[in-house]
């Protein structure tokens, strides 16, 4: 089948909701052709709490990305995360008669067979990807093509999701009318549109900071070892300032924005809001009322849970036991990432070099989409753009046993997310 020429994501997080058209052409950059954008109703953490407010929700980013484009859309990648998803690690093996040759034929019956292993009651697969081939008991093998041997196994990083909640996913996409083409964990979309090749391959950690949830998702050796969803995001932020400040949750988003500081030493910051010194005048509940809050008050709050949900970054990468494997550091990204001196603070925390990931390679509405906060709205297009050009190549190439000098430019390359 060939390859299309548009690819739609739909991101559907907990603060808003992002429907991308994109023209996919070989070796060139995602031409963004529509973008449609809606607050997110009835999706509370990453997961679908209220099918009738979400539906809607995703009609209207739906309906403004196709009049944008001119594109009707049928069928769209649908990111997901929520606290629902797990990881874990998984072997596949099968024999190769007579000390036969390997190729893409028998890399896919290896990870059919890491596919096979005992799923917990109501969890279902969404990924099954490579970290390394064994061949005869020989491990470190990234791309096994070409080669020959008697047994090859390979070891998998496997993502799974709860299926009530992945059925809740797919309900909304029918109501609207859409097939879902693919279910792609989120921060994998995000680390295609924001992490160098380079850094995959050393070993960094993503941090995704979105409205409900936290994603990470470690690299190393250009393949995920560990991806992660934690229950906490930028919105938890906006709930503390509303709650220790006493006022509405608007006002305490605005505060977020323009005002707060997480660094450890905050910058002096002119503000839109009105005020002088360190005191800020902001909108009170009370029609046309204002109260005083503390710009001090305002940077304490802010780096107190970013300090926290760092923490449970750090911890989740010292549970996965790759923490001194990650010299290229961390990349943040996400709407949170936005936040005034998160890098700073992330670097006190995690006690690692710290960049901002934003997303690249695209032209059309390019700048509408630079923005961290779009990282896995752009990323899902890239994996999807990614998967169909290494099934093209199988399906003209099925063997590539007679190119055996394509090993880590080939097939294996292509078939990694």
């Amino acid at each position: 089948m060939p390859k299309p020429s548009q690819i739609v994501g739909i991101d559907i997080g907990t603060t808003k909701v992002c429907a991308l058209v994109v023209r996919v052409c070989d070796d060139e950059p995602l031409e963004v052709l529509g973008l449609g954008l809606a607050t997110s109703r009835g999706v509370q953490r990453g997961v679908i709490t209220d099918l009738d407010a979400a539906t809607e929700a995703v009609a209207s980013a739906l309906d403004k990305a196709e009049r944008l484009s001119g594109y009707h859309i049928n069928s769209a990648l649908l990111g997901i995360a929520g606290g629902h998803i797990t990881c874990s690690q998984a072997r596949g093996s099968i024999n190769l008669p007579n000390g036969g040759e390997i190729g893409p034929g028998e890399m896919q019956r290896v990870l059919t067979a890491a596919r096979e292993a005992e799923l917990p009651v109501q969890r279902e697969i969404l990924h099954v990807l490579p970290r390394q081939y064994v061949v005869d008991g020989n491990g470190g093998v990234q791309d096994p093509t070409g080669m020959s041997g008697y047994q090859l196994d390979v070891d998998t990083h496997v993502v799974t999701a709860h299926v009530g909640a992945v059925q809740n996913a797919l309900k909304v996409l029918s109501r609207v009318g859409l097939q879902a083409d693919e279910l792609v964990l989120q921060p994998l979309a995000s680390a295609h549109a924001v992490l160098s090749a380079a850094e995959r391959d050393l070993g960094v950690v993503l941090i995704d900071i979105g409205g409900g949830t936290t994603d990470v998702a470690i690299f190393i050796e250009d393949a995920p070892w560990h991806t992660s969803v934690l229950p906490l995001g930028g919105n938890t932020i906006t709930n503390d300032l509303a709650i220790v400040l006493g006022i509405p949750t608007e006002t305490a988003e605005r505060l977020k924005v323009d005002v707060a500081d997480a660094a450890p030493v905050p910058a002096a910051v002119s503000s839109a809001l009105p005020g002088t010194g360190n005191s800020i005048k902001v909108e009170n509940f009370e029609d046309g009322g204002y109260k005083t809050v503390s710009r001090e008050l305002v940077h304490e709050v802010t780096s107190s849970r970013l300090s926290e949900i760092l923490s449970m970054v750090l911890a989740e990468i010292r549970r996965s036991g790759y923490d001194d494997m990650l010299p290229a550091g961390a990349v943040l990204t996400g709407g949170g990432a936005q936040l005034r001196g998160a890098t700073e603070r992330a670097t006190a925390v995690l006690g690692m070099p710290v960049r901002i990931g934003h997303p690249v390679d695209t032209t059309g509405l390019s700048e509408a989409v630079q923005s961290p906060a779009f990282a896995t709205s752009v990323g899902l297009p890239i994996w999807r753009a990614r998967s169909l050009t290494r099934s093209s190549r199988l399906r003209r190439n099925p063997s590539s046993r007679k190119d055996p000098s394509g090993r880590l430019a080939g097939w294996l390359r292509e078939f990694l997310p």
